[in-house]
């Protein structure tokens, strides 16, 4: 399945697609979502669970009763179906950026080839972020401690294999460079 999602991915990694899937998540991300949070966290003083790197469970029902009744409603909605969308999205959109420079930058057969599925680790922590998140909302005003510790440590995973795909596209984007001069060198 792996390799199939790999392939497909590789497939339709042209830099127009990358461009289309970058836009969108750039839109979603700098437009949608911080409007979206002004409608549960009007003051923007609270901020939102799935932005953390961490927190305990006494934190997270410190800013869900702080969102309000109408809030925490509004919340829940984005959770269960916007934040669904945008994972998705911003999957893709890493998904296309790593194939497309790992296919500058690597062999056909490195290993590194295999890697440009990584943003799939993201998506599942992100997914379970939310699951956790979720329950705690849908629990409210009854304490979901255990949803809240799974949605704390899912999203510090999140941030983490985030953080590792950075390094894995730095990383493409240094052997696409090698690889332009080391072709440029040799005449190729």
């Amino acid at each position: 399945m792996l390799t199939k999602i790999a392939n497909l991915a590789r497939r339709y990694a042209s830099g127009r697609n990358v461009l289309v899937f970058f836009a969108l998540q750039m839109i979603i991300s700098m437009l949608i979502l911080p409007y979206i949070q002004t409608r549960f966290d009007p003051d923007q003083k609270l901020g939102v669970l799935d932005l953390k790197f961490g927190f305990t469970p006494d934190q997270a029902y410190a800013m869900l009763d702080g969102y309000q009744e109408q809030g925490r409603k509004y919340y829940l909605f984005v959770e269960a179906f916007v934040d669904i969308i945008y994972p998705i999205i911003y999957t893709i959109t890493n998904l296309l950026l790593l194939s497309y420079v790992f296919k500058r930058g690597f062999t056909a057969d490195s290993f590194m080839q295999k890697l440009n599925v990584f943003p799939l680790l993201v998506i599942i922590c992100d997914l379970l972020e939310n699951a956790g998140i979720i329950t705690m909302l849908t629990a409210f005003p009854n304490r979901a401690d255990a949803a809240a510790a799974l949605a704390s440590n899912a999203g510090i995973a999140k941030w983490i294999t985030f953080g590792i795909a950075i390094a894995l596209f730095l990383t493409g984007i240094g052997a696409w460079i090698r690889a332009a001069y080391l072709n440029q060198k040799h005449g190729g």
